[in-house]
C-alpha cells in the first residue's frame, strides 16, 4: 500500500477542513497549524516547518513529534538575512527530477542547520514552495526521522500538494483578514470607521455599566477645513485629514480608540478614563495639530476643537454620550475654536 493511499483519507479530510476554516473566517495561525499536523503524519516526519516570507521579516511555524506526542505550534520570527532569503528562494525554485535509486532529499546547508533547529547530517529534508499568483511567499519543509529511511518521489508529490494548498489557504486567510479590516477602517485616514466606533461604544458602555466604571468620549472637529479646501483643493484637504488622523493617533494612548466620525470629525473612546484624564489627552492632541506644518506652511493653518462627555454622568446610552460631546464641541467652536470644552463647562483656550 503506497503512502498516498494509506494517508489519503487524512489528506482529503484535512484539505476539506481547511476550506471550511477559510470560509468560516478563521485566522491564519489555525489554518497553518492544521496543515502542519497533516504534514507530520502523511510525510512520516519528525518535524515540519513553514517559513513565511513577508516585508516584516521571516516567520517560522513549527510542529514536531517525539515518541508519538505532537508538540504545540511554535511561532518564531527569525533573523531575516539576505543569505537566508536567497536560500529559501533557491529551494523554492529548484526542480528535483526523480530517478529510480536516487535520494531526493537535498543536502542540508549550514543555513538550514542554523534556522531549522538541530538538523543533523544524517537526517533528510524535502521542501516545496508556497506560490500564489506566481509569487513565492514561503516554503514548506519536512525533516525525516533518523531511521535510515529516505524520502521518495511520492513524498515529493505529497509535500507539493500540501504546499500548494497551504499557499491558497494562507492567501485566502490574509485576504479575509484584509476584507475584515477594510470593513471597519476608514479608507482615507486608515483609522477605524463610524460603524466600528458605534459598536465599540456600545461594548464599552455595557462593560462599564457591569463593572461600575467610567469612560470618556471625545468629539473632535477640524477648524477651517472648508477654507483650506477652497485655497488648496480637495486633494490638499484630504491629505490634511490624513495627517490629522495620524497626529490624533500618535498623541493618544495605546488603549484609546480613534475613529472617523464624519467628514471632518473624529471620535475618540478613552476607556476607564474620567473627564480630567480625557481633557489632558485631548489638549495634547489639539496642541499637536496646532503646531503641525500642513503643506509645509506655517503652524496654525488648521486647528481642531473638541467636546468631551463621560459615562455615566453625561448619559447611560451611546446616543446620549455622543449628543453631550457634540453639544460641548459646538460650544467650543462658537467660543473661538482651537478649544477643549467638557460637559462641566471647563473651557480652556490653548496657548503656544
Amino acid at each position: 500500500m503506497t503512502k498516498f493511499v494509506k494517508h489519503r483519507d487524512l489528506l482529503f479530510s484535512t484539505l476539506a477542513e481547511i476550506n471550511s476554516l477559510i470560509i468560516a473566517g478563521n485566522d491564519k495561525k489555525i489554518i497553518i497549524e492544521r496543515l502542519l499536523d497533516c504534514s507530520l503524519t502523511v510525510l512520516d516526519a519528525e518535524r515540519v516547518h513553514l517559513l513565511e516570507l513577508s516585508e516584516a521579516g521571516i516567520v517560522r511555524y513549527t510542529k514536531s513529534r517525539n515518541l508519538g506526542s505532537v508538540s504545540d505550534l511554535k511561532i518564531q520570527t527569525i533573523e531575516d538575512t539576505a543569505n537566508l532569503r536567497n536560500w529559501v528562494m533557491k529551494e523554492g525554485d529548484e526542480s528535483r527530477n526523480y530517478q529510480k535509486g536516487e535520494e531526493l532529499a537535498f543536502d542540508v546547508p549550514a543555513l538550514a542547520d542554523q534556522y531549522l533547529e538541530d538538523v543533523s547530517a544524517n537526517r533528510t529534508i524535502i521542501s516545496a514552495p508556497l506560490v500564489a499568483k506566481r509569487s513565492m511567499f514561503g516554503l514548506l519543509l519536512a525533516i525525516h526521522r533518523d531511521d535510515g529511511t529516505i524520502y521518495t518521489a511520492e513524498d515529493i508529490n505529497l509535500i507539493t500538494v500540501l504546499a500548494n494548498h497551504a499557499a491558497i489557504a494562507v492567501e485566502n486567510a490574509l485576504l479575509y483578514q484584509k476584507l475584515e479590516k477594510d470593513a471597519i477602517t476608514d479608507g482615507l485616514t486608515s483609522v477605524y470607521n463610524y460603524r466600528y466606533l458605534i459598536s465599540s461604544l456600545e461594548a464599552e458602555t455595557k462593560r462599564a455599566r457591569r463593572f461600575k466604571q467610567s469612560f470618556s468620549f471625545v468629539m473632535l472637529d477640524v477648524d477651517n477645513l472648508k477654507s483650506y479646501n477652497d485655497e488648496r483643493g480637495h486633494i490638499g484637504g484630504s491629505q490634511a485629514l490624513k495627517e490629522i488622523a495620524s497626529l490624533v493617533v500618535d498623541n493618544c494612548r495605546e488603549i484609546d480608540l480613534v475613529c472617523k466620525y464624519g467628514g471632518d470629525e473624529f471620535g475618540i473612546l478613552l476607556p476607564q478614563t474620567g473627564i480630567e484624564g480625557a481633557t489632558k489627552v485631548t489638549r495634547r492632541v489639539l496642541r499637536a495639530v496646532a503646531r503641525h506644518r500642513f503643506n509645509n506652511e506655517n503652524p496654525g493653518l488648521l486647528t481642531c476643537s473638541a467636546g468631551i462627555s463621560a459615562f455615566p454622568r453625561d448619559g447611560q446610552t451611546v446616543s446620549d454620550l455622543i449628543s453631550a460631546a457634540d453639544k460641548a464641541l459646538y460650544q467650543a467652536k462658537r467660543s473661538g475654536k482651537n478649544m477643549v470644552l467638557t460637559t462641566e463647562d471647563l473651557i480652556e483656550e490653548l496657548t503656544e
